[in-house]
């Protein structure tokens, strides 16, 4: 958890008095009265993120007791207009929380007996099919609302910058529908097409659009007047909107765009205020209704030691507490909410900035900490668990992937950073690097349970478990599961690889040019026409390789305007991968070319060796971005 810092303390008094054209609050009659420390708690807290991660605005939402407690709007819903956030009328971006209302849908449905959700979910689409991939294992909707489908990830190019460019869901279900690439049930993998598709069979059993069904069925009855899923907002709505940035420069922003799209029973498009998310809150906990609990009970656990996933929700444990969570994430937005139903508490919190580095989604999981920890009393203090011997503990050790990364796309890129690493750490202990999501604590330290099952060290009581198949289990994330890597499979070797491979082509292109010169300066008897050619074949290899890497690593360097490249589907990403696909005629080029000189007698034996190894290097270049889906056609085909 962020702790307080002595600088916010000390100006605490000055941050609660924030001008009014920074801060709006909404005093809402409370049920049971707010513990006195919440709204300096709440006040203090969002203005250290602010500040100190440079972020525009949020909003923060309390309910306890069936009422909201809190409901105040921080900073600025648009950095040119300074138009303040306003809790009431601010509308932010939703992100995968949207995930919440189709999954609520999808339950009404099924509480209405109109879905079974163990069957097949071709028995109740009409506008596509979903592909019998493997057969006598059919997707059902219980599999969509927990991550376990089966689909692969592919996110690239699906959203827009503006409402009126977006296609309809179902059109968009059948054009960019990524593969099925495990059977269902198998594993947790975070999917945002089975989520699209859960709002399309909603769609269809109904009879009306998806956000018409969401805006009849939910947002009516539970006054969510500021709350829509259509695209373009009706104007009362878009009128109120906030904007989104990043960081830009040492003190400016950037407005981030791609926050609509069509699939936005997943995220896109949809938009809520901080009051309506009070009211939605406070449904959860009070309405004791069919669908209400079909969406707060477990469904799917990947081990029965961890927490489970519910429809839309994971579950959530905190010491002695546990609870139902989600977040959202957006270009721009980032948003998290908890229901704590055993003591009638939830909590939403909205940011309208990614923060440096991308702090804003862990600022709005450290407020929450924070706030439950003053409203929630703390349950008794169990005796520390006693250290066991886990005679597997060395079969731990290893890397691990996300199961979410895709297979088949180009964000199988993500496989090369978004890696966790586990090694020994003692007798009874290992520790990770890649689990945690508070990025100033990058590492973990973890006492063995026994039988794979590890508790953090600290006061969190955080858990993983490794189950059976090699699959390690985060209670933080429940639900994306990790899969053991083999030594081959190495994010870090590829890394290494890449690096010597890119170094090597890189010499090319210096040594090549240099030896032809020298050769002509000296009179030298020139080359056969075709080893001539070889040569700048290489030397085009190497160039190529240096512009490939440059471009690459202006997509990485920037994680939030990653986060906005990546739906949009920019230009960049596609100089990468044209860049990417250049490099593999090239490199059978240079291959070529290192036959031809040992057939031929091409240079002397040193020029000789030297030009396989720069075609080794090539080779292993080309083959990195093929595993990585960093080309595009006519050779996409053989990454897949």
């Amino acid at each position: 958890m962020r702790t307080t810092s002595t600088r916010t303390l000390t100006t605490m008094a000055a941050t609660i008095t924030i001008t009014s054209a920074a801060l709006l609050s909404v005093a809402v009659p409370a049920h049971a009265a707010a513990p006195p420390r919440l709204d300096s708690l709440v006040d203090s807290a969002v203005a250290d993120y602010l500040e100190h991660d440079r972020i525009p605005g949020a909003a923060v939402t309390v309910v306890a007791g069936g009422r909201t407690v809190l409901a105040k709007g921080y900073g600025v819903a648009d950095v040119r207009s300074r138009t303040p956030v306003d809790p009431q009328h601010t509308g932010f971006f939703l992100g995968s929380l949207a995930k919440l209302f189709t999954a609520q849908a999808a339950s009404q449905v099924v509480a209405e007996g109109e879905v079974d959700p163990k069957a097949d979910v071709n028995d109740h689409l009409r506008a596509l099919t979903v592909p019998d991939t493997y057969p006598g294992h059919p997707v059902t909707l219980d599999q969509l609302l927990t991550h376990t489908a089966g689909f692969d990830s592919d996110l690239v190019g699906r959203n827009r910058t503006g409402a009126s460019d977006v296609e309809p869901l179902a059109e968009s279900l059948v054009t960019r529908r990524p593969p099925r690439v495990r059977a269902p049930g198998v594993i947790a993998a975070y999917d945002n097409y089975g989520y699209a598709l859960a709002g399309q069979l909603v769609a269809d059993v109904s009879g009306q659009s998806f956000p018409d069904y969401v805006a009849e069925h939910i947002l009516k009855p539970l006054g969510m007047t500021g709350s829509t899923f259509a695209q373009p907002q009706p104007a009362p709505i878009a009128a109120g909107l906030a904007r989104g940035y990043r960081p830009s420069g040492t003190s400016g922003w950037t407005q981030d765009e791609g926050q609509y799209g069509a699939w936005s029973p997943t995220g896109p498009g949809a938009v809520s205020t901080a009051v309506d998310m009070g009211r939605w809150m406070t449904g959860q906990l009070t309405d004791d209704t069919e669908a209400n609990r079909l969406m707060q009970r477990v469904h799917y656990r990947q081990d029965p030691r961890m927490p489970g996933l519910g429809y839309g929700f994971e579950e959530w444990r905190r010491g002695g507490h546990t609870g139902w969570f989600k977040d959202g994430d957006i270009p721009g937005f980032h948003s998290n909410l908890l229901l704590v139903p055993g003591h009638d508490v939830g909590v939403f919190v909205v940011f309208n900035g990614d923060g440096t580095e991308g702090r804003a989604s862990w600022d709005g999981k450290d407020l929450i900490n924070r706030i439950v920890d003053a409203l929630v009393p703390d349950e008794p203090a169990s005796d520390a668990p006693d250290a066991a011997t886990d005679p597997s503990l060395d079969s731990y050790i290893g890397s691990y992937r996300p199961a979410r990364v895709s297979r088949t796309s180009l964000m199988a890129v993500e496989g090369l950073v978004a890696r966790v690493t586990v090694r020994k750490d003692g007798k009874n202990g290992l520790r990770t690097t890649g689990l945690s999501l508070d990025p100033a604590q990058p590492e973990q330290s973890w006492l063995a349970l026994g039988d794979g099952l590890f508790q953090e060290r600290g006061g969190s009581r955080a858990t993983l478990a490794f189950a059976k198949g090699g699959v390690l289990v985060s209670s933080a994330v429940p639900s994306t599961a990790y899969e053991k890597l083999a030594w081959r499979q190495s994010p870090a070797l590829h890394l290494g690889l890449l690096g010597i491979s890119t170094g090597m082509l890189v010499l090319a292109v210096i040594a090549f040019p240099v030896i032809a010169l020298v050769r002509r300066l000296r009179g030298r008897t020139p080359h056969p026409p075709a080893a001539r050619a070889a040569r700048a074949t290489a030397t085009a290899t190497g160039l190529t390789a240096v512009a490939f890497t440059a471009a690459l690593a202006v997509v990485v360097s920037d994680s939030n305007a990653m986060m906005e490249m990546v739906p949009l589907g920019s230009p960049l990403l596609s100089t990468v991968t044209a860049l990417g696909t250049a490099l593999v005629p090239l490199a059978l080029g240079v291959v070529a070319g290192a036959i031809a000189a040992w057939l031929r007698g091409w240079w002397n034996v040193t020029g000789r060796i030297l030009f396989t190894v720069t075609a080794a290097a090539a080779v292993t270049m080309a083959s990195m971005l093929l595993q990585y889906h960093l080309v595009g056609s006519p050779f996409a085909w053989l990454a897949k």
